[in-house]
C-alpha cells in the first residue's frame, strides 16, 4: 500500500486491482455529498475517476457480445407476444415475473431481443437492465457471477441516485484489501443488486430481461429463478418486472409467474422464417418445389 501525507487539500491514497481511490483527510463525508458535489476535495475529474475504477470492477468486454449477435427478426415476427393475454396481464400488474419457454434454438433469443427493443420504446422513465446468457462464451457470460457484476454496472449507470450505496460499498473493500487484489463475491453482489433494485423503485419502475437463463446450468439457474422470485416477492406495491427465457427446466415460480410456451404461438415465425430462407437461395427449381420444401420443414 503506497500513502502519502500534504497539505490540508492532500488525501490518502490507496492502490488497489482497481487504481486509486481517494479518502479525505479531513472529517468522511459521505458518497451522496460526493455526488452532489459537495465534497471540497472531489474534483470533477476526481470524481469521474473514482466512477471509472468502480465500473471497471464490475464490467467486462463480453458483457454485451450475446445480445449484439443475435440475427434480426424477420419482419412481422414476435410481434404476436404483444397481443396475449399473458403479456398483458404481466405488463399490467404491479409486478410479475414472465416466464418464456420453449426448447434451444426455436426462436427465445430472437424473441428477448425484440422485447428488449419493444420496452426500450415503453421505459418512459423506468429503468431497464438486461442479461443475455451464453454457454459459448467466457465464463462470465454464463455464470451468475457475471450475471450480477453486468445488471449493477447498468443499474449504476442507469439511476445516479444508487451510486453513493454502490461506491460505498467499493471504498470499504478497497480500505479492507489495501493493495491486495481482489473480486467481487458473488453473494455480495447479490445483495448489493436486490437493495438497489428496490431503493430504485421507490422512484421508477424497473424492468429485468433474462435471456437462455438454462445456459447458466441446471442448479444456477435454480437459484437465479429463486432470486429474482423473492425479489419480487420483496418489493411489496414497487413496480419491477422481471423477464425471463429459458428451457423447460422445473424452475420455481410464484402465483406471480406469468407463462408463454412459444411452441402454442410462433408457427406462423417459424414459416416465415424458412420462407425467407429459401427466397435467398437458388436451390429450389420451380415454385411449387418451394412450398413443398417450405410445407415439409415447417412440420
Amino acid at each position: 500500500m503506497s500513502t502519502y501525507f500534504g497539505n490540508e487539500n492532500a488525501g490518502l491514497q490507496i492502490a488497489v486491482n482497481h487504481g486509486p481511490v481517494y479518502f479525505s483527510s479531513d472529517q468522511p463525508k459521505t458518497p451522496q455529498e460526493i455526488d452532489n458535489g459537495s465534497y471540497r476535495h472531489a474534483s470533477p475529474e476526481l470524481l469521474l475517476s473514482m466512477t471509472a475504477e468502480l465500473l471497471r470492477s464490475l464490467v467486462f468486454s463480453q458483457m454485451l457480445d450475446r445480445r449484439d449477435n443475435i440475427e434480426p427478426r424477420h419482419i412481422n415476427t414476435c410481434e404476436w407476444i404483444l397481443e396475449l393475454d399473458e403479456y398483458k396481464s404481466w405488463r399490467s400488474q404491479p409486478r410479475g415475473l414472465l416466464w418464456i419457454k420453449r426448447n434451444p434454438g426455436t426462436g427465445k433469443s430472437t424473441m428477448m431481443a425484440f422485447l428488449y427493443e419493444q420496452l426500450e420504446q415503453e421505459r418512459d422513465q423506468g429503468i431497464r437492465l438486461d442479461f443475455f446468457f451464453t454457454a459459448r462464451g467466457t465464463e462470465m457470460q454464463y455464470t451468475p457471477l457475471g450475471m450480477f457484476r453486468s445488471l449493477l454496472s447498468q443499474i449504476f449507470n442507469g439511476d445516479f441516485t444508487s451510486r453513493p450505496k454502490l461506491r460505498k460499498l467499493y471504498e470499504q473493500r478497497c480500505r479492507e484489501f489495501g493493495g491486495q487484489k481482489w473480486e467481487w463475491p458473488r453473494v455480495v453482489l447479490e445483495k448489493l443488486l436486490a437493495n438497489v433494485i428496490l431503493e430504485s423503485t421507490s422512484r421508477w419502475y424497473v424492468t429485468i430481461s433474462v435471456d437462455a437463463l438454462d445456459e447458466a446450468g441446471a442448479e444456477s439457474a435454480q437459484q437465479i429463478a429463486v432470486y429474482f422470485n423473492r425479489l419480487i416477492d420483496r418489493a411489496g406495491k414497487a413496480a419491477i418486472y422481471v423477464c425471463i427465457s429459458c428451457r423447460y427446466y422445473p424452475i420455481v415460480k410464484s402465483a406471480r409467474t406469468v407463462e408463454v410456451h412459444m411452441e402454442d404461438h410462433n408457427h406462423d415465425d417459424i414459416a416465415a422464417y424458412i420462407k425467407g430462407t429459401l427466397m435467398d437461395t437458388d436451390v429450389r427449381d420451380s415454385p411449387s418445389e418451394d412450398s413443398e420444401m417450405q410445407k415439409l420443414l415447417v412440420k
